[in-house]
Formats: structure tokens, sequence, C-alpha cells
């Protein structure tokens, strides 16, 4: 195949991975297929592409994790259905070991631009929306965004992980333009009115992280900008929501909404943090299998005189570490661990990369993100993206 299409075809794909923010949930997995057609088109026109196949095996490994664990679940339907659900992490890190080298680079600044684009119009699509509702109760909104929205059936906790990687993804932007700036605002007015507090939490870890790793660079003009601009938003949606982000961060400085309140976001996950761990520590070595822990989960809660939190919403872990102990056990979770280990020791090349893989574990802590389709997409892209990513010292090896 010319090079000239090969590129245009990948950047056809890329720019479509790139809208992911974009489309409703029942689209996003399809957004994944051009990326893998191109990739063998490329293989059947006789363009041998040079794969690693080392960070294939390596990666796609995560997948095995719960192949394994599915063998020995007491819901294997269920299990059938989330290792469907689970296939982005087997078919992006191949789609991605398939792209050529040379253009990597140039379809990953396509994508990122993308990417950064279409959060900002989703930005707006949420606050359209929100406009339509008749109620003005902040929770009632939080309620109709996570069930209501126009077919995206997106959680703001999602919504604020697309909108949290978006941010780290402008302020690596060499180019500070006008449009650039205008996204940022827009997309931090978002995430602070949306106040997912471990979102929010892992963006300032983040943000720490940038300034002590980069700090001749970062500590400039325009980050400084950036950072009084976010400074004088959070003040702005504070007063327009009467103080109502402060208010949910206040819950984590007491007590007795911290530890067994099942009236708060944090009194819940650490009732289920709790219930978790005690569940794990029953089955340490292989876990209970994919598709049973929820059912054990509840159970649980109803054993130890929760039974309200099983009546309406369905609990997880919430929180990715604790669910892969529940699902393949304490061995399951070390080699988990190992994976996120050797992604980390890949990445960390990559600046932008390392960051946003930062803030993805650092969410790990709050939000089983492997149990919804799009915290799996969102995840496996971005964690194979900079992993499959090529460096100087690679392209001069090329």
């Amino acid at each position: 195949m010319p090079k000239n299409k090969l590129e245009t075809y990948y950047l056809i794909a890329f720019s479509i991975l790139g809208i992911f923010p974009l489309v409703p949930l029942i689209v996003k997995p399809f957004l994944l297929v051009p990326l893998l057609l191109v990739g063998v088109l490329n293989l059947l026109t006789h363009n041998k592409p040079k794969v690693n196949w080392k960070k294939v095996l390596i990666s796609t490994s995560l997948y095995l994790i719960f192949i394994v664990s599915a063998l020995y679940t007491t819901n294997f339907d269920r299990a059938i259905k989330l290792l469907i659900r689970l296939s982005p992490f087997l078919v992006l890190p191949i789609g991605f070991a398939m792209v050529p080298e040379v253009l990597y680079k140039k379809l990953t600044d396509a994508f990122v631009q993308v990417y950064i684009i279409s959060c900002g119009l989703f930005c707006f699509i949420i606050l359209i929306y929100i406009e339509t509702l008749s109620s003005t109760d902040i929770y009632v909104i939080y309620s109709y965004l996570s069930t209501q929205f126009w077919g995206y059936g997106d959680h703001p906790i999602y919504i604020s992980l697309y909108l949290g990687i978006a941010l780290i993804l402008i302020l690596f932007k060499n180019k500070k333009s006008v449009f650039n700036i205008f996204l940022f605002v827009t997309i931090v007015f978002t995430l602070l009115f949306l106040s997912r507090k471990g979102n929010i939490l892992g963006l300032v870890i983040v943000g720490i992280f940038m300034i002590i790793s980069n700090s001749k660079k970062i500590l400039s003009k325009t980050f400084l900008a950036y950072t009084f601009a976010g400074f004088i938003i959070l003040i702005g949606v504070s007063f327009l929501f009467n103080n109502f982000l402060l208010i949910r961060f206040e819950e984590i400085l007491k007590i007795n909404q911290l530890a067994y309140n099942t009236e708060t976001s944090t009194g819940i996950r650490s009732i289920l943090w709790r219930t978790s761990l005690s569940l794990s520590f029953d089955s340490p070595i292989f876990g209970y299998g994919l598709g049973s822990v929820q059912n054990l989960i509840d159970a649980r809660l109803i054993e130890n005189g929760y039974r309200e939190l099983t009546l309406i919403l369905r609990y997880n872990a919430h929180n990715q570490f604790l669910q892969i102990a529940l699902i393949s056990g304490y061995l399951g979770l070390l080699f988990f661990l190992s994976v996120l280990m050797y992604i980390f020791h890949e990445i960390k090349k990559s600046q932008p990369g390392l960051c946003v893989f930062i803030y993805i574990v650092f969410c790990f802590i709050f939000e089983s993100l492997l149990e919804r389709q799009n915290g799996i997409i969102i995840t496996a892209l971005f964690f194979n993206l900079f992993l499959f990513l090529p460096h100087k010292k690679e392209l001069i090896n090329a």
C-alpha cells in the first residue's frame, strides 16, 4: 500500500478514536474497529509492520488475568459478558503495535488534538442538556446525567476521567493558543461542576508531580496563567453553586461520614472497601472468579447490616485493586501490579503519557474503572497509545 494512503487511513482511524467522549455509550466500542482494520489492511498489502511483540504480550496479559479468573467463576454468563466488554485490552495493543513507527508520533498528535476538542464540545453538550432539565437540584442533575443523558450512559466519574485526561494533555501542548485556553477554561468549569473528589484529587497529585519533575519547563508564564485561571474558576464555581464543591470535600474531614455513613459517597466507599477487603481475606489466593464478585458483595453488605445499599444500586468494590483481588486473588493482583509497573517503566519516556498513566492509576483507588465499558476503553486506550509510542532512540534503530 502506498505510504500516503496508509497515512490517510491511519489518520482517519486515530481521529475516530479521538471522538470517544462525543459518541453515545453504544457506539464507543465500534470506534476501535477502524484502527484494527487499517492494521490488517497494512499487513495484507505486504507492508510488514515492525511489531514489538514483547509489549504486545505483556500488555495483552492484563486480559489473561480475566480469562483465567473466568474459568472458576460461579456465574459463567456474566463472566462471558465481562470478557467481551474487556476485549479492548486485547484489541488495542495489537492495533497500536501494527502502526508504522515513522507515522506514530504524527498520528498521536492528531489524536490528542481531536480528543481535546471532543472533550470541549462534550462539555457544551452537558451544559445544554442541563439547561433542558426542569430541576436545579445538583444531585438530581447528576442522576439524570448518569441515566437519562441522551444515550451517553456516562456516570459523572467517567465524564470527569475523560476531562481530566484532556486537561493534562492541554498543559503539555507546545502551542498555547487562545483556542486551547478557551478549551481549558471550559473543561475546568465542567470538572468542578461535576465535583468528583477522586478525579480532582488525582489532578492535584498529577499537577504536583508535573511541577516537581518539570519545574523549569512547567513554571512558565503560560503555566502560571493556567493555574491562575483555574483558581478563578474554582472560586467562581464555588460561589455560583453555593459552595457545593467545598461541601463535597468536607465529607473527607468528618470521621462519621468517612467511616459508616450510608448517606455520603465517602461513607459508602469506606463501607465497600472494608467489605471487599474482608471478602478478599476469605479467598486470598485465587479470588472468586470473574462474574462472581457482585453477588458476594451484596450478600456481605446485607450480612453486615447494610441492606439499604443493595436495594437500588448494585455496588462493586469502588477500588480497582480490591476488585482485582476479589476476581483473581492476591496472585492476580500481584500480576496486575507487575504489568502496571512494566507499562509505567515504558510510558515514563513520555511525560504526557506518564502523567495520564498516574492520573488513571490514582483514579483506580476510588473507582473500579474496569467494570464499565467506558472505563475499560479509556484505560486501555491511553495505556496502549503511549506504551507503543516510539521514542527517538527507537526511531534511529528502526
